[in-house]
């Protein structure tokens, strides 16, 4: 039993050292029958191909959450560009009887004789109502914005980073 362990070993070995020498000391060992065969190996014949090609790494994210977050983050979208959309109409609808009223005052200042108590009475109404408008379409529109800004952060097969900011305790870095 001994015999043949040391045996094995001593084929093990001698088989690792002559996968290890270079083709042309193999060439030269062999005489010059074999060189034109050991010429023709160009290569190494222990050297390993990766089963992954670079940048073609496996998915790894099941379907069912591709599409939960898919679903998300166009929900969110929707959401923001309405809330934002609101906003804008608010502030735009405030702005065109706050302008007509001042066009007013300012005809008035000059001497003019004009009767504005219709666009007072449009500018009293439309004003307030368009401005609380805005108010109540603003907050909804950060909030959306906030949580798809978050959101996009957990994109299935995202590469995270590290950040390093402010928080309520202090320094904070985040992995």
């Amino acid at each position: 039993m001994l015999a043949r362990s040391c045996l094995t070993l001593l084929l093990c070995c001698t088989s690792t050292l002559a996968a290890a020498k270079e083709p042309a000391q193999v060439a030269a060992a062999q005489g010059p029958v074999a060189r034109p065969l050991a010429a023709r190996n160009v290569e190494p014949a222990n050297q390993s191909t990766p089963l992954i090609p670079p940048g073609r790494e496996p998915d790894l994210v099941p379907p069912d959450y591709k599409r939960d977050w898919q679903s998300e983050q166009r929900f969110l979208q929707a959401g923001t560009g309405a809330s934002w959309a609101l906003a804008g109409l608010g502030t735009i609808g405030m702005a065109i009887p706050l302008g007509m009223l001042n066009r007013c005052n300012q005809a008035a200042d000059r001497g003019a004789m004009i009767d504005c108590s219709q666009e007072r009475r449009t500018a009293g109404i439309m004003a307030p109502i368009l401005g609380v408008l805005t108010i109540a379409a603003i907050v909804p529109a950060v909030m959306f914005t906030r949580r798809l800004v978050k959101h996009d952060d957990k994109k299935p097969g995202k590469q995270r980073r590290t950040a390093f900011g402010v928080s309520t305790g202090g320094l904070a870095l985040q992995f």
